[in-house]
């Protein structure tokens, strides 16, 4: 027997439909918020991730999944879509294109190369959105919100909203100088991993999940220490902005992101259910106000956030109304239950005509006994079992059963179609 890759999973829709449910709600959100979708190559050339992630992150270092192709060239397939977002707006000339801001969002799997666990898959599902040429703090606020409605269409709240300012990367540039310079007095008291960093992305020290909870790490230097007024005062509009509108946040200045591009806000929405406790962020976002530029555009600000779809599926396991959702998903209309071969054929014809008029309609051919016809029925949540034999196709007519009901009627295959859907109207 070949088994799947460690860290992917197989989606059976029949028997759990949660992602298309959130994709469903995610689509609608956006659309309310008029963003349109967007869909790129599920592999790039290295260098995009490499350019835009920066190659001292965990992504690009650790966990990227890249290979040659046939010829030669180094592919990635992608960790994450902003950058691939990016990537194709500047390819396709979109800015002088379209009116800006460009609101786009996507749905579709992920790859990185990580230790699995509760919540976290090689092969992952996100749902994000980007808004590409806004600069103003509504936009980062918009997207908070935008974010959060997705968790309230679920009635989810069991999180807390952290948001921080990491400023420009000029403002940056001299945090990361200080960091390096008060961190090297302690490189004897971190992991191998952030004695790695401190020369490349000493930034990652600050929310490593070991280091980051030792008090010389909590005493580093801040970023509002070399922050300008600009800076500030920008954060400031954020945050007061929050508070008038009741958005609850905790200003985390260990939030730094795992990408090098961010710039300005950045925030998470983290779990706090144990379900999640080693991987608890659900949604991740803020600004990146180089990236376009840095993949040859022109100089435009821009604002995003992603959502762990698979997270969120652990984080909802028992939320009723995803669970009410489920239950209702798959509808089928109607099962015909043919008596015999030879009645085949004909409840084919009959499935297709109902099928047109917009009813969802299945056929078991393996099935002769009315009693399966039956539990099949019962299996696949059928409201109704269409019955036909020798008799029902001599007199134009079939049985209808009510599965809700109870009720059963004969029903002339001419008014068929009116019967079923007024039936279903009717509570």
């Amino acid at each position: 027997m070949i088994s799947k890759p460690r860290g992917t999973q197989d989606y059976f829709f029949e028997l759990d439909p949660t992602l298309d449910i959130f994709a469903n709600v995610a689509k609608m959100l956006a659309s309310l918020n008029g963003y349109y979708e967007v869909q790129t190559p599920i592999f790039e050339h290295i260098e995009l991730f490499k350019r835009s992630s920066g190659e001292a992150s965990d992504v690009v270092n650790k966990e990227l999944y890249n290979f040659c192709d046939k010829s030669n060239r180094e592919i990635a397939l992608r960790p994450e879509m902003t950058a691939s977002v990016c990537r194709s707006i500047v390819e396709n000339k979109l800015l002088n294109k379209m009116a800006l801001p460009i609101k786009c969002f996507y749905i579709g799997p992920m790859f990185r190369y990580e230790r699995p666990q509760s919540g976290r898959l090689r092969q992952f599902h996100q749902f994000g959105v980007e808004c590409i040429g806004s600069g103003s703090y509504l936009d980062d606020v918009e997207m908070i919100i935008l974010a959060q409605s997705f968790l309230n269409a679920f009635k989810y709240e069991d999180y807390e909203l952290h948001i921080n300012n990491i400023c420009s990367i000029q403002t940056r540039g001299k945090w990361i100088t200080a960091l390096k310079k008060y961190f090297t007095k302690y490189k004897s008291q971190l992991s191998e991993d952030s004695v790695r960093r401190l020369t490349t992305n000493p930034l990652r020290i600050l929310d490593d999940k070991v280091d980051g909870q030792k008090s010389f790490v909590k005493e580093a230097p801040k970023v509002v220490e070399f922050a300008s007024k600009e800076e500030i005062v920008y954060f400031k509009k954020i945050t007061d902005a929050l508070d008038a509108q009741k958005i609850k946040y905790v200003v985390d200045e260990t939030l730094v992101r795992g990408l090098d591009y961010y710039t300005n806000l950045v925030f998470e929405f983290i779990s706090t259910q144990e379900s999640l406790k080693g991987q608890p962020t659900i949604i991740g976002g803020g600004r990146y106000n180089n990236l376009i530029k840095e993949l040859g555009g022109p100089n435009v600000d821009c604002v995003g956030f992603a959502i762990g779809l698979d997270r969120m599926a652990v984080a909802l396991k028992n939320n009723k109304i995803l669970l009410d959702a489920k239950k209702q998903y798959i509808k089928v209309d109607c099962v015909i239950a043919s008596l015999n071969e030879e009645i085949d054929l004909t409840a084919q014809i009959l499935a297709k005509m109902l099928r047109y008029s917009g009813l969802s309609v299945l056929c078991n051919f393996g099935i002769n006994k009315i009693t399966k016809h039956f539990k099949y029925a019962e299996k696949v949540n059928a409201q109704f079992v269409i019955i036909i034999g020798k008799k029902e196709i001599h007199e134009s007519c079939v049985l209808v059963k009510n599965q809700k009901t109870l009720k059963q009627e004969k029903v002339k295959i001419d008014n068929l179609v009116g019967y079923i859907t007024k039936s279903k109207q009717q509570k």
